[in-house]
Order: C-alpha cells, then structure tokens, then sequence
C-alpha cells in the first residue's frame, strides 16, 4: 500500500507531465535551421532562404499564432510554404473561433512570398475564405522563378491522402534542368510521383506522432505506409531530400511530449 508521501509525489508528478505535455511544450515553438547542399542548385539561386511551416490547426487567433508571425516577421526569407491543415477540423466556417482565426491567415498572406497547399483538414469552405487572403495556394500547379537564365520551379499538390494529388498536372511545363522544390500535405505523395523529378519535397502531417516515445509515438502517427515510414525530419529518398515538418498544432489529444512545435529555416547550398 502506498504512503501518503507517495500518493502526493504521484499525483504532483502527474500535474507536472500533464502541464508540460498541455501547455508548455506545445506553446513552446523551436526554431530548427537547417543547411542543405545540391548538385543542381543554380548557383544564382545560391543560399535560397527558405520557411515552412505546417498543420497550423488553428481554432482562434491565440498566442500561439501570434508567436508564429512574430517569429516569421522578424526572419528574412526568400521563400514561406505552407504546407497544410490551416485549421482544425472541429472549426466550422459558423464558429466565432473561425471568424476570429481569418486576421491571422491574412497577416500570413501579408508578408509576401508566402505559398501554401491544403491538407485533409481544410474543407471547401476553408479554401474559399483561405483563398480570399494573399497566400498563393498551388492546387495541382507550379510557379517558377528565374535567375539568369536558371529556373526554381515551385509545385504543389493537392492533398495526396485524399486522392485530390494531380502529378501531371502540377508538373505540367515544368523542364528536366529545373530546381524543383514541391509542396504536399503529406508524405504519401512519394507513392504518386511515377519518376517525376523533386530535389526538395516539403510535407507535413505527421505531427512528428505529437508524442515522442517508442511504440507510443506510431499510435499518433498517420496509418499510412508514407507516415509511418517517415514521421518527421530530413530523409534521402532516392535523389531527393525529403522534410517531413513536425508542424505547430496538434490533432486528436491537444499533447506533445519531445515533439516540439517547429518553424523551420532552410538555407540551400550548391554542393
């Protein structure tokens, strides 16, 4: 039988797991910096400053979206993705938490470059008010920018998961010599790229499994082949590199537990 000193560690114990895991380290946004080198970088396009951030799942406008855009205000970039599930699916367009989150979508929009794909969460009505905010979404379709004669080619997908993913179409014009960055809520888009050329796949979803511990973390993981083969992080798939973003909200149960919310920072080399 336990004491009653160690009834009250216990339950003083379970207060502090339970306030880390709820409200610390899910406030608690790192900022991971990250320095990849390519072959085929076009050597104007060198020291590309790229941002991502994913799964927002936002239900109000809170301190937490407000520390995003504090953070993305004040670091210069080339390029911000985002790369889907800009809210959570218990929002509805008639919810006042909703109306309340539109301000911050478009101070997103406002700070210039920013592109963005859907994810599973973000039903139509989301789209159309997302789309009436400056953020360029890429549905199934590419934006190139050019130096010197070289081009970086943005594409993006549609949500892969929910078979709305149209390869053809989101490559379509886009050259063999191009620099491809491509956008995708999740990584099961590798299943559909059928030989189309990506040096830098940007996805999100996974949520890095929001809690870190062997075992545990696969039962908060998408139950997708690609989402449990890649939870979060940098991978080598074949030529291209792969990030799976860790994202910023969570799903399901509102925890993290040594998954941190995370704003990444790239920084593209020529190797």
């Amino acid at each position: 039988m336990l004491s009653k000193k160690m009834i009250l560690i216990l339950l003083i114990l379970t207060f502090l797991l339970f306030y880390y895991c709820v409200f610390f380290e899910p406030s608690n946004i790192k900022i991971n910096s990250l320095e990849i080198s390519f072959p085929n970088l076009p050597p104007e396009f060198e020291d590309l400053k790229i941002i991502q951030i994913s799964d927002l799942h936002s239900l109000w406008y809170g301190n937490r979206e407000k520390r995003v855009l504090k953070t993305l205000k004040e670091t210069p970039y080339d390029f911000l993705f985002i790369t889907g599930d800009f809210v959570d699916k218990l929002t509805r367009i008639t919810d006042p938490e909703f109306k309340k989150v539109k301000p911050f979508w478009e101070e997103l929009g406002k700070l210039g470059k920013v592109f963005a794909v859907f994810g599973n969460q973000d039903y139509k009505k989301v789209q159309s008010v997302l789309k009436e905010t400056k953020i360029k979404f890429l549905e199934n379709s590419n934006v190139a920018f050019s130096r010197g004669g070289k081009r970086v080619v943005i594409v993006g997908t549609n949500d892969p998961r929910t078979k709305q993913a149209n390869i053809k179409e989101a490559f379509r014009n886009v050259n063999s010599d191009d620099f491809v960055i491509l956008l995708s809520h999740a990584p099961d888009i590798l299943a559909q790229l059928k030989g189309k050329k990506a040096d830098l796949i940007l996805v999100g979803d996974t949520h890095g499994g929001q809690v870190n511990i062997p075992i545990l973390n696969r039962i908060f993981l998408p139950l997708t082949k690609y989402g449990q083969m890649y939870p979060k992080g940098l991978f080598k798939v074949d030529s291209s590199y792969l990030y799976v973003n860790p994202g910023i909200g969570t799903s399901f149960f509102p925890i993290r537990f040594f998954c941190q919310p995370e704003i990444t920072i790239f920084s593209l080399k020529r190797q």
